[in-house]
C-alpha cells in the first residue's frame, strides 16, 4: 500500500485518475467484467473491454470461477493499493513516524474525553510503513474501529450531530457525524494518512496494532 500515483500518469494504460476511480468502486467486492467495463466507459474510456483486459494481465484485477457463464473479478493486492492511491509526493520514514506518534496522540486525547459519544477501538497500521528498508512511502496506511462508548445515553448520541451545531442536509449525514467527526480528529486534516474502516485482512496479511483502547 502506500501507493502514490502522477495524475498525468497511467495504470494499465489508462489515466491514473481514473483506474484510481474504477478500483475504487470495484475494491472489497466480487463483480462481473461487464460491469467494470460499464464503470470504464462512464469515465471515457473508449475501448472500456480491452481496458478491463488490460487490468487483469497487468495484476490489478483477479479472474474468479464458478459464477456460471458471466465472468466476474475481485481487486488484487495491487489493484486495492491502486484504489487507495493519493496523488502528491513521497513521505520520508521520519515524517511517517512523527505522523503515526500524532496519530496515536489524538486517539488517546479522543478517547479521554467523556463528551465524546464514540471510542477509537482500535489503530491498525499496514502497507509499506511497515517494510523498515522502505525510506520514502505514498502515505501511512491506517484501518481504524470504533465503537460506542460503554454507558454513553443512546438519545445523548443521536442528538450528538444536532447539539454540535452544525448543519446537515439529511437525517443520515446528521446521524453519521459522530463518525465523521471522529475520524477527522484521527486524520488531522494530514494528505498523507490513509484512514480506512475496510477490514485490510481481506488483501494483506501484514498488519499490525498501534492502538487499542484501554
Amino acid at each position: 500500500m502506500g501507493v502514490r500515483l502522477a495524475k498525468d500518469g497511467t495504470v494499465a494504460g489508462i489515466p491514473a485518475p481514473v483506474a484510481r476511480a474504477v478500483l475504487r468502486k470495484v475494491r472489497g467486492s466480487e463483480t462481473t467484467r461487464e460491469w467494470v467495463q460499464e464503470l470504464l466507459a462512464r469515465e471515457g474510456v473508449a475501448d472500456a473491454e480491452a481496458a478491463v483486459v488490460s487490468l487483469v494481465d497487468e495484476g490489478y484485477l483477479a479472474r474468479l470461477d464458478g459464477f456460471g457463464d458471466e465472468a466476474w473479478v475481485k481487486t488484487t493486492i495491487s489493484g486495492n493499493a491502486v484504489a487507495m492511491a493519493s496523488f502528491g509526493k513521497p513521505i520520508t520514514r521520519a515524517t511517517a513516524d512523527r505522523l503515526v506518534a500524532g496519530l496515536i496522540e489524538r486517539a488517546q486525547a479522543y478517547n479521554a474525553d467523556a463528551g465524546k459519544p464514540l471510542l477509537v477501538a482500535r489503530l491498525r497500521v499496514f502497507g509499506s510503513y511497515l517494510d523498515p528498508a522502505v525510506d520514502r512511502l505514498g502515505d501511512v496506511d491506517i484501518e481504524y474501529r470504533l465503537e460506542q462508548r460503554p454507558g454513553y445515553p443512546e438519545e445523548a448520541y443521536l442528538n450528538y450531530g444536532r447539539r454540535s451545531g452544525r448543519q446537515f442536509s439529511t437525517l443520515v449525514d446528521e446521524l453519521a457525524w459522530p463518525q465523521l467527526e471522529a475520524v477527522q480528529i484521527l486524520k488531522a486534516r494530514s494528505a498523507a494518512l490513509n484512514l480506512t474502516y475496510e477490514d485490510v485482512d481481506r488483501f494483506t496479511d501484514r498488519a499490525e496494532i498501534i492502538f487499542e483502547a484501554g
